[in-house]
């Protein structure tokens, strides 16, 4: 039980890390790229609407004419904290400080969100996941690159806690979507790697072993918002031993992930 609660812990850690990913890198690009502060923009639409607060409960209180000009002070999720000349200080909607400002130079203030066409036209991603492998608790972490709208190759390293070995695994594999555009995209992956098995058991002639091992599997992608993505997997594994038989095992893992 203390092994499955550190491994689900790890996952904890690993998807929160992700989760606030995009939302740090997104801040950095626009807020202090330039080395010299909070950037200013002017709102170049009829009017921007600010909110009390991040959400769009919040009630409006005020409104930024076209040729204002506003300090952009952090984000939190699709919101961003802005203050004008006069120091009053609220929340707009990151959609519309995307369509509806300009920097000094000219330039768009905030990139649009990203949305469901930048999900199918991605150049990878990264995934934290956690699962079963044959009955012992598994973590996963893995980096793909997406080089035709159908095909990706990714790296994939897991750990597996069992009660009675420990087991790290290194795969490289190849994954093709047949349905790239659906929110909800299937996928088929192979590929092969190495297994590193270390026995807990403090029994004669217990050993560690490397062997090599291939696998094949289904899996999903659920397109969630913005950047992020849910993916569900199961793969047959195939570990080739120097024994009289090779071993067969089965995996499934559920995680969170972030495309770029």
């Amino acid at each position: 039980m203390g092994l499955r609660s550190l491994a689900r812990q790890g996952l904890l850690v690993v998807c929160c890390l992700l989760w606030s990913l995009p939302l740090r890198a997104g801040v950095l690009d626009w807020l202090w790229s330039s080395g010299e502060g909070p950037a200013e923009v002017v709102v170049t639409a009829p009017y921007v609407e600010w909110r009390t607060g991040p959400a769009i409960g919040y009630p409006v209180f005020h409104a930024s004419e076209k040729g204002e000009w506003l300090t952009l002070l952090k984000q939190k999720t699709r919101w961003i904290k802005v203050r004008d000349s006069r120091d009053r200080e609220g929340w707009v909607l990151q959609d519309d400080l995307s369509t509806g400002t300009l920097t000094a130079d000219g330039q768009v203030a905030i990139g649009p969100r990203p949305d469901r066409d930048d999900f199918t036209d991605r150049g990878g991603e990264v995934v934290a996941m956690m699962g079963d492998f044959e009955g012992a608790a598994a973590i996963s972490a893995a980096a793909s690159w997406q080089f035709t709208h159908n095909l990706a190759l990714e790296v994939q390293a897991s750990q597996v806690l069992g009660s009675r070995s420990e087991i790290r695994l290194a795969n490289l594999s190849i994954q093709h979507q047949p349905f790239p555009g659906w929110r909800l995209t299937p996928y088929l992956t192979m590929g092969g790697g190495y297994a590193w098995i270390s026995p807990k058991a403090t029994l004669a002639q217990t050993e560690r072993r490397q062997n090599p091992t291939a696998h094949i599997g289904l899996g999903l992608r659920y397109y969630v918002a913005d950047r992020y993505f849910l993916r569900a997997e199961v793969r047959d594994y195939k570990v080739f031993t120097d024994r009289t038989t090779n071993e067969e095992v089965t995996e499934w893992k559920l995680g969170l992930g972030i495309f770029f």
